[in-house]
């Protein structure tokens, strides 16, 4: 005996709702996110991943700087 799918929906009654769309999510993830306690860990690398990122911006200024003041100097400018 072969299954159809009519057959086996026939029984099943209709449903109201969305109409088959997906949810959305009433909290978003990041708030969800937000909301779960913090371990030590997650704390520990919070803090380094910030500290890091900071390091990261002053050097890349401070290898701009020494670029641009290279550049003058290899022009001739007396700055």
């Amino acid at each position: 005996m072969k299954t159809d799918l009519e057959d086996l929906l026939r029984g099943v009654p209709a449903q109201e709702g969305n109409g088959g769309r997906l949810l959305a999510p009433t909290v978003s993830a990041s708030a969800a996110k937000a909301n779960e306690p913090m371990t030590a860990l997650d704390k520990t690398t919070a803090s380094v991943r910030r500290l890091l990122d900071e390091e990261a911006l002053v050097r890349s200024e401070k290898t701009a700087r020494l670029k641009a003041a290279r550049e003058n100097r290899d022009k001739g400018g007396n700055d």
